[in-house]
């Protein structure tokens, strides 16, 4: 298979050349500075897309100023009592993500989202910004700084994501990672559908989360910093459900940008150049697959930013318990900073 071009410098080289744009600085804070007393919600197998409720499911998650906290179950099983996920708001505005499961298998009835996937993915509880995929009833508001659907010609350059957060895996299979969500047309309800890209931005993760070698399609040297450390090793590309010409499966086709083992956060404040992501994107697809310039054609939907987990064995239909925790005390999408700049204000 052809890999795509040097993606770095031709990325490098066309962010610079925005450098000098008039766009405004959005600086979108994602979770609250402080809050006046602890929030819980807790998502289960009963449950998985709204938290649990005095009678039956919440029909989603809570709203935090312009951001959702989202259990997103999506593909988790099991009967009910066989364990629960719990997102809690803490004073300081830390988000922590605790998921203690006694089993976790897939969700296979016919009503489930996916109830055929073949994945060791069971959830991916995460702070969304913009468009809930399939329900855009329950989304948040819009900032104005940075108003989603956008066209990515129009994103201002260096969209930085900066989070700050630790993990702790007792028994899992995970990852952390930004979930950007893109569509063809600047539709405000978007749903999985042909021609939808999900574009996977890993920060950590453990070595049974990896995708198959026989996926990896290229590379690219994407900005992305630790503590203030800039770091330049390459980034792997892995992509399914990705065909010639613009086409995808019936339900959109993703892609994975995933560091070296080496390179992987389990803390501290990580910056990325989400910019650079969607531009190494638009390269891949057009030099491998023969598709048109993202630029002016696609419109970024979303951008969550959370940790899949699943059974330990990572294994798709493991019934396995599964526990993990992480904190997130910051996340906010920085624009028109630099790398090492970026912060959340």
């Amino acid at each position: 298979m052809r890999h795509a071009r040097d993606a770095g410098l031709v990325v490098a080289l066309l962010l610079a050349a925005c450098g000098s744009s008039d766009h405004p600085r959005p600086d979108v804070a994602l979770l609250p500075a402080a809050k006046t007393s602890d929030q819980v919600w807790r998502w289960t197998g009963e449950c998985p897309l709204g938290p649990a409720a005095a009678a039956g499911c919440s029909p989603a998650g809570p709203i935090i100023g312009s951001a959702q906290l989202n259990g997103n179950g999506w593909n988790l099983g099991g009967p009910a009592g066989s364990g629960e996920l719990e997102m809690s708001l803490r004073p300081s505005g830390a988000l922590t993500i605790e998921g203690d499961f006694a089993r976790t298998p897939p969700c296979t009835d016919p009503d489930c989202l996916a109830p055929s996937a073949s994945t060791w993915v069971r959830g991916y509880p995460n702070v969304l910004y913009g468009i809930d995929q399939c329900r855009a009833g329950s989304s948040p508001p819009p900032s104005p700084q940075l108003r989603l659907p956008m066209r990515l010609d129009s994103i201002p350059p260096h969209l930085i994501g900066v989070t700050a957060y630790s993990t702790r895996i007792s028994q899992a299979t995970y990852n952390v990672a930004y979930d950007l969500w893109l569509n063809p047309t600047a539709t405000k309800r978007p749903c999985r559908s042909l021609g939808t890209l999900e574009i996977m931005v890993w920060t950590d993760y453990n070595a049974r989360a990896l995708l198959p070698a026989s996926l990896r399609v290229g590379t690219a040297s994407i900005p992305f910093a630790v503590d203030g450390v800039s770091r330049t090793r390459p980034w792997s590309i892995y992509a399914s459900n990705i065909d010639r010409d613009g086409r995808t499966a019936p339900w959109g086709g993703t892609l994975w940008f995933v560091p070296d083992q080496a390179d992987v956060a389990g803390r501290g404040r990580v910056s990325v150049d989400l910019s650079a992501v969607l531009w190494a994107a638009g390269l891949l697809l057009q030099d491998n697959y023969g598709w048109r310039d993202l630029g002016p054609s696609y419109w970024l939907d979303t951008a969550s930013f959370g940790v899949e987990f699943g059974p330990p064995t990572g294994q798709p239909l493991d019934t396995g318990p599964t526990r993990f925790s992480a904190r997130i005390s910051a996340y906010c999408l920085d624009a028109g900073s630099s790398l090492l700049d970026a912060a959340c204000d």
